[in-house]
């Protein structure tokens, strides 16, 4: 099922400004805040991957898989970055519809942030 134009609008418009300056937030509150390291790189870009390339519902099962993961010393840092979990919808839609529909923008939501993440994290990196 694919999303009408308006929806994507509204997407690319909550992606400027909800989701970028959240991304920003989150990440500098984790660094600057929280005494924390910024998150490896390979662990942004495989966050970044992996919602790139699947349905929300499987983005969701990655992130509890990651959240309940045992990191243990300098990783600890990496847990948080899953521990901060992440009316849209037309209306008139069957309960498969809905569901298609809904899985759909999640994870068009769920990219946007992620790729602000990644691009502040990266920030973060370069200047420690």
């Amino acid at each position: 099922m694919a999303l009408a134009a308006e929806q994507r609008q509204k997407i690319l418009l909550l992606s400027d400004t909800v989701l970028y300056p959240e991304a920003v937030a989150f990440v500098r509150k984790l660094v600057q805040e929280e005494d924390r390291s910024p998150l490896p790189t390979s662990q942004v870009m495989g966050l970044l991957n992996i919602a790139l390339a699947s349905k929300y519902s499987e983005l969701y099962q990655f992130v509890v898989h990651q959240r309940d993961r045992n990191w243990s010393g300098s990783k600890s840092d990496i847990k948080e970055l899953y521990i901060a979990e992440f009316q849209l919808l037309r209306s008139g839609l069957t309960n498969r519809e809905t569901s298609e529909e809904a899985d759909e923008l999640m994870v068009l939501l769920a990219r946007e942030f992620i790729q602000h993440l990644v691009a502040e994290n990266g920030l973060l990196t370069t200047h420690l």
